[in-house]
């Protein structure tokens, strides 16, 4: 019986552990280091992003709640509900989507737009910063 069972972020941790030091066994051609060496990189990274993902997601629920708060324009009504109602990612990702093809051309809509490009840079800089700092 398992009492503590692993995080997902541990187990693949562990399973990049487990690739890198067959990467490193002698018997190993160029080419089958390589693949493993791949292996181990993609293992490191996702566990990296397990344990970044649900502060990294937090994040951007609260800014994109912010940056929307107040305007009643009906886009933008239904794409602050459908990221407060959100899960995952990709549910947020449909909003916005569905939000940006609604704005317009007018200076209100211009700066709604830079300022949820600013908060999808932003997005981007966390989540390279949380790959930075993976373990190895």
């Amino acid at each position: 019986m398992v009492f503590e069972p692993m995080e997902p972020h541990d187990l693949l941790l562990g399973l990049g552990r487990v690739i890198r030091r067959a990467a490193d066994a002698p018997v190993r051609d160029g080419y089958e280091r390589s693949q493993l060496l791949s292996a181990y990189s993609v293992a490191r990274h996702l566990a990296a992003e397990q344990v970044a993902a649900g502060e990294i997601f937090a994040w951007l629920c609260d800014e994109l709640d912010a940056a929307l708060a107040g305007d009643q324009r009906p886009a933008v009504v239904q794409a602050r509900a459908a990221v407060a109602g959100a899960s995952r990612g990709p549910q947020i990702g449909t909003a916005l989507t569905r939000l940006f093809a609604a704005l317009g051309d007018g200076e209100r809509d211009a700066a709604l737009r830079r300022r949820l490009h600013a908060l999808l840079a932003e997005l981007t800089d966390r989540e390279v910063a949380a790959l930075a700092a993976a373990e190895g």
